[in-house]
């Protein structure tokens, strides 16, 4: 029951965080926005350490893919805000949802060899990205934002599987906890950076403050719901309930602003989110 409680905190945090980015990287940019976000993980994430009484470990391996995981984070996050920004919802967020796939197919380059339900659902997972990209209706005034839509979101998806591998090499050697903390400051450096070298106004008006910072504040819920069912007896059932969230991002769509969402849109997103449940829990 605890580890489905989580996957749900989870699931509903990164998906609100995701459906909020489309309003606040319009208005700030994807960069400044997600800088905030992951400002206020970050100072939330230093705060639980301190307060815990955490012991770090000092490894410069697990240390330095811990930021290298942190900086795909960012890149992952600064694309999916970008994608949002321009949408539509129900195209993007899903494409970016099928990365499970793309983890699998790496891991068997390494050597890993999936079951025969594995690969259906691999494969399962890689035809509703396909079916939901053909899906994407553009006229032909808009056609060359949607296909840079679609790479965007391609490109966040890549950044997705970025992230998997190396938490999947880094959490083993560090923990869990210390690869997001170290990875959260660290990707909150790469963000400074980008800024910097697009000489962006580092100021968020304040009528958008509070909206950023529940926006951050659900991001940091996800990511701390998650990490905390990975230590449950039954951390399977988080990672299968979590993969949701690019579901919950496009329901919040057609629910708040009235997104369209085609038949075909709805079957690609079922079919992606039947797949990656599978993947997670095998």
């Amino acid at each position: 029951m605890i580890s489905a409680l989580f996957g749900l905190a989870s699931a509903l945090g990164l998906g609100a965080a995701d459906f909020m980015a489309r309003f606040s990287s319009r208005a700030l940019g994807a960069p400044l926005t997600y800088g905030v976000v992951l400002l206020v993980g970050a100072v939330g994430a230093t705060i639980w350490l301190l307060a815990s009484g955490a012991v770090l470990v000092w490894s410069p391996f697990g240390c330095t893919i811990a930021v290298i995981h942190g900086v795909s984070v960012s890149v992952m996050c600064i694309l999916l805000y970008m994608g949002l920004a321009r949408g539509p919802i129900a195209v993007v967020a899903p494409i970016v949802a099928t990365h499970p796939a793309l983890v699998l197919a790496v891991n068997v380059l390494m050597g890993m060899r999936p079951s025969a339900i594995q690969w259906a659902a691999m494969v399962t997972v890689l035809a509703g990205g396909i079916l939901i990209a053909r899906s994407a209706e553009a006229g032909p005034d808009h056609s060359k934002a949607s296909r840079t839509t679609l790479l965007i979101a391609f490109g966040a998806c890549l950044a997705y599987v970025a992230i998997v591998l190396t938490a999947q090499v880094g959490t083993p050697l560090i923990g869990e906890f210390q690869t997001m903390w170290i990875g959260r400051w660290a990707g909150l450096a790469f963000i400074a950076l980008i800024l910097l070298v697009q000489q962006a106004k580092l100021r968020v008006p304040s009528e958008w403050l509070p909206f950023v910072g529940l926006q951050g504040g659900l991001d940091a819920l996800g990511y701390f719901a998650f990490l905390a069912g990975a230590n449950t007896a039954a951390p399977y059932i988080t990672m299968v309930v979590a993969s949701a969230f690019s579901v919950v991002t496009v329901l919040l769509a057609k629910l708040i602003i009235h997104e369209p969402v085609s038949k075909t849109q709805w079957a690609a997103i079922a079919v992606i989110a039947a797949g990656t449940a599978v993947l997670s829990a095998t």
